[in-house]
């Protein structure tokens, strides 16, 4: 496991490995292809995402359990609870990097050695990175675990317990999954490749046979 807060050195140093498992991919035989995600398309999905189940998930919880519930904050009371939300959410968002990385650790033949972690200080991110290919069903339960546990999970819990605060963290957890649903949604045109978390695209490279369609 390395981690790391990047820097030009560490994004040549991935590029450089990016070109290396190229290398090796081509020698058996595969060429490398690129998958991009739109940033703004990205956004837009995650404004409509938030609306969306925002609204489906407190309308529910309000058939649920009433208005009064609403005001269920963890038992927070005033401007606490603005700042209760902003440290959750600060926290989540790193806890949904290494959700990422430790779903794909498993299938990796270095296991944590193939992971990385670290801060772009350029988009004031962290980011989790695995440097092995890994086939469908490999790559796409870790792209798709955060959005489940901080997001599908927290969301039912909210529910459960008529705690409007954990419902709202289940919610905001579905919109930053969005750019991980969008790459997810285009894993059904790459059932039969090899996947490779792109170190510095948004996006993954896929690697197919050579002269396939």
């Amino acid at each position: 496991m390395r981690i790391e807060v990047e820097n030009d050195q560490i994004r040549a140093r991935k590029k450089q490995e990016y070109e290396e498992l190229v290398a090796e991919m081509d020698q058996k035989g595969m060429e490398a292809r690129l998958e991009k995600i739109s940033i703004v398309t990205a956004n837009v999905f995650g404004v409509l995402v938030f609306f969306i189940v925002g609204a489906i998930s407190f309308a529910l919880f309000y058939l649920i359990h009433g208005r009064e519930a609403l005001g269920n904050y963890m038992g927070v009371e005033g401007s606490a609870k603005l700042l209760l939300f902003v440290v959750v959410y600060a926290v989540t968002i790193f806890v949904h990097e290494f959700i990422h990385g430790f779903f794909w650790h498993f299938p990796c033949e270095g296991k944590w050695k193939s992971i990385d972690f670290g801060f772009n200080p350029k988009c004031i991110t962290p980011y989790c990175h695995c440097r092995e290919a890994l086939n469908l069903k490999q790559y796409l339960w870790g792209a798709l675990a955060p959005t489940v546990f901080l997001g599908i999970v927290p969301i039912i819990v909210g529910l459960v317990i008529a705690d409007a605060f954990v419902l709202l963290i289940g919610v905001v957890g579905v919109v930053g999954g969005c750019g991980d649903l969008m790459v997810i949604w285009t894993l059904r045109k790459h059932k039969d490749c090899m996947l490779f978390d792109h170190p510095y695209e948004v996006g993954y490279a896929y690697f197919v046979k050579k002269n396939a369609d």
